[in-house]
């Protein structure tokens, strides 16, 4: 690895980072801070939530139950909103972090350098695994800060780090992907749209599945099912298993896309 271009990369990426990292911070604030005022509606929230059709709320995580506690509340939108934001980040980051280059016409200028590809892969990787780390390690004690704050109840935080172990292992996933499509897709496309796409259609196919018996297969086909992001289940183990198979599948990715990027024959 080469430490000049890793944190030239990081610096490159530090202006996208923070506002990223502002978006996700700030619904993280706003979303713990609405609670108290939710918890105040008490019956009249209950009866709010018995309107809503019954396969919309199993599929979103929305009931009553949930709703008591800080921590079901914030597990309601973690999943939707919290993790789809970071893993667009993380993964619209990987799709332009190896083609950057190649994109803007300046892949001579590093490539003629006494530098390897797998130098070159291995800096820009690693930044990446830092700037994903951030985001989610900031997002992680901003919660942690707040739920402190606006919290009516105690809270049981092995529940919340199973959130979080979930919720990082899928972003870990989503930007090896991201890595991936850059190596396979011409760098001059704007990747942004199928970033969205796979992150939001794959939770959108855990809900569906999640709402009817009849759909349930359609949860099989996404991330989401494979790690529990909800407070239905208090006792339930972190999911080793499907951390480890996503590792797997994340190394893959990687070892597949280094083999495309040193053969790959990159316009300057």
């Amino acid at each position: 690895m080469n430490f000049n271009l890793y944190r030239k990369e990081l610096k490159r990426n530090n202006k996208n980072l923070l506002i990223w990292m502002s978006i996700v911070i700030g619904f993280t604030i706003m979303v713990l801070a609405i609670f108290p005022y939710m918890a105040e509606m008490g019956e009249s929230l209950a009866m709010m939530l018995d309107k809503i059709p019954a396969e919309l709320a199993k599929a979103m995580g929305m009931d009553a139950q949930t709703w008591s506690s800080i921590l079901g509340f914030y597990s309601t939108y973690y999943g939707v909103y919290i993790i789809v934001l970071v893993s667009i980040f993380t993964t619209s980051t990987a799709t332009v972090i190896l083609s950057k280059e190649e994109r803007d016409r300046t892949a001579e200028f590093l490539l003629t350098r006494p530098v390897s590809r797998l130098a070159v892969y291995t800096s820009k990787i690693a930044s990446l695994l830092t700037l994903s780390v951030a985001v989610f390690a900031v997002q992680t004690i901003i919660a942690i800060i707040f739920i402190h704050l606006f919290k009516t109840n105690d809270i049981d935080w092995n529940l919340f780090s199973r959130l979080q172990f979930g919720g990082f292992f899928l972003m870990l996933l989503f930007t090896s992907i991201g890595v991936f499509l850059s190596m396979v897709i011409s760098p001059k496309k704007n990747l942004m749209g199928l970033v969205v796409g796979i992150t939001f259609g794959t939770y959108i196919l855990n809900a569906l599945g999640k709402s009817t018996e009849a759909t349930e297969w359609l949860s099989y086909l996404s991330p989401f099912n494979y790690f529990d992001l909800s407070i239905s289940n208090p006792g339930a183990p972190l999911q080793y298993f499907a951390a480890f198979t996503v590792l797997i599948i994340c190394a893959v990715l990687l070892v597949i896309s280094y083999k495309v990027y040193s053969k790959k024959d990159i316009a300057s």
